[in-house]
């Protein structure tokens, strides 16, 4: 196949992903595109991914095996991918993910139709319990855009995530600016500046084909933990700022690196916080590097608009933090410890509530159950002064719950289920409520009941205003399944109004347990 065929060459570095690589080979081979080419970089991995990708390559021959001799990490494996790329266009896929069969096709095509440099996206962030969520980073203005457009006319692109997994570059225009990757965790940082910035047209997909594994557990969490992360970051950075200074671009983009800075070194106090709390020579270096980093903020002049407000307030505090003794406790009451797991805020605009059982691999499968509802009973179906609104409903495998519209005293609709499956250390579920236009702050209460009604395991929620989405769990009491239990939700109005804006739907049962 001569490279004046191939359309697009998907890059895909891989290093011990035995258990996920199957499944994004089989996705890429599936591409809609008339020609492409899979490139597999192996990276000396000590499991079985080698194997698994000749299997695929010997009956494939689209499928490109390059071996590494040496690991060397992420960023070089992207670079060895590129000098034996021949596609047009390129894209990277992370061997642990997944794309739909018109991923590569609809970059394509947009990439012809604007005469793009690079074509942005989006994708679904699919969480360890199987949940697929659509989560839109890409602003309005950006998403919609019709005609191409380059970080000059329109900024907001900037601030876009860094990964390069959810984009579409045109070969020529890497190889015109001989952009690569530095042997760095954080090895997108400086390239998606360099890209950003040089693209002089910039297109955009704004559905999601993309799929981003969250490897979610103790194991995978220590993989990125330790203190090469942290100094690799900040080299990262370190390199995308000079790359801004040494092109004249800094004092025009200063407010949003400063913006995008702040979230991915404060992104890794969420991803690697149990080392700050429990490596004192990390805690020690991170808030030096931090403070120096965050020393030139304006934070007047950053866009409340992409930045939350307790990234922002986080950022201020641990500019102000007098030693790194109080950045540590500063950490350690924002990072959520074993001691005290909370629902996970997933901060999405969009929810696609599909899970299948596809959607699980088969270590997950072993361990987490899907459930379906078997029975349910609610104390009532109306509130009085709201007679053409239910207040409880119960189909499809989903509980949709509405709060007291007028008063917080008034007994809230309270619907209890009987969940038929397997489940015997925890509960999963989601919590939601999409409306755009409700202003109120819901606190959703959970229960786990027993034979007699008593309360055996119990939490309160609080869906803040603006928040869409919430991962939650109940503990089973131990000796229990989930199918010997019934679980009662209810749904109070702590402030705002109108309510009826509010309904809540709880769905996505999961047991976890043999």
């Amino acid at each position: 196949m001569s490279s004046e065929e191939i359309q697009v060459s998907f890059i895909v570095p891989a290093y011990n992903v035995r258990n996920y690589i199957g499944k994004c080979l089989t996705s890429l081979q599936k591409q809609s595109l008339d020609s492409f080419e899979i490139i597999v970089v192996e990276d000396c991995s000590t499991d079985t991914t080698l194997a698994e990708v000749r299997r695929f390559a010997a009956k494939d021959s689209r499928i490109r095996l390059v071996l590494h001799k040496k690991n060397q990490g992420l960023g070089p494996a992207r670079n060895t991918g590129l000098e034996h790329a021949r596609g047009k266009y390129i894209c990277f896929v992370d061997s642990d993910d997944w794309v739909d069969p018109g991923y590569g096709l609809a970059f394509y095509m947009e990439a012809e139709r604007t005469s793009a440099d690079m074509v942005v996206g989006s994708f679904y962030a699919v969480f360890s319990q199987g949940a697929r969520i659509i989560s839109h980073f890409v602003d309005p203005v950006v998403r919609y855009a019709t005609l191409p457009f380059n970080a000059r006319s329109c900024p907001a692109v900037l601030s876009m995530p860094t990964p390069v997994w959810d984009k579409c570059y045109r070969r020529e225009f890497l190889e015109h600016h001989q952009m690569r990757f530095p042997a760095l965790i954080g090895e997108d940082i400086p390239f998606q500046w360099e890209a950003m910035t040089q693209a002089k047209r910039i297109s955009v997909v704004g559905e999601p084909f993309y799929y981003y594994r969250i490897r979610d557990s103790k194991k995978n969490r220590s993989l990125t933990a330790g203190r090469n992360i942290f100094a690799d970051v900040f080299l990262a950075q370190e390199k995308a700022l000079d790359f801004l200074h040494r092109s004249g671009q800094y004092e025009s983009v200063k407010a949003i690196w400063w913006e995008r800075m702040i979230k991915e070194l404060l992104h890794l106090t969420d991803k690697s916080g149990d080392t700050l709390i429990a490596d004192n020579f990390v805690a020690k270096i991170f808030h030096l590097m931090l403070r120096r980093s965050l020393e030139p903020v304006n934070f007047s002049q950053i866009n409340r608009a992409y930045m939350p407000d307790h990234v922002l307030f986080m950022a201020m505090f641990a500019r102000q933090c007098a030693s790194w003794k109080e950045f540590q406790e500063l950490v350690s009451r924002s990072h959520p410890g074993q001691h005290q797991p909370p629902p996970r805020f997933l901060g999405v605009n969009k929810l696609q509530m599909v899970v299948t059982q596809y959607d699980l691999d088969a270590e997950e499968s072993a361990r987490s159950h899907q459930l379906t509802i078997a029975r349910h009973e609610t104390n009532l179906t109306h509130y009085s002064d709201l007679p053409d609104y239910a207040a409880a409903i119960c189909q499809h495998d989903r509980i949709i719950l509405l709060p007291p519209v007028h008063s917080a005293e008034m007994e809230p609709a309270r619907i209890m289920v009987r969940l038929a499956g397997q489940g015997t250390t925890r509960l999963w579920y989601f919590l939601s409520c999409a409306q755009e236009s409700r202003a109120s702050k819901l606190a959703i209460h959970q229960r786990i009941l027993g034979p007699d009604r008593q309360v055996l395991s119990e939490k309160e929620t609080v869906l803040h205003v603006g928040e869409k989405i919430l991962l939650s769990y109940l503990d089973i009491p131990e000796g229990l399944s989930i199918n010997q239990l019934d679980v009662e939700f209810f749904v109070k109005c702590l402030s705002g109004f109108p309510s009826w804006a509010s309904d809540v739907t709880i769905s996505n049962f999961y047991g976890e347990g043999a």
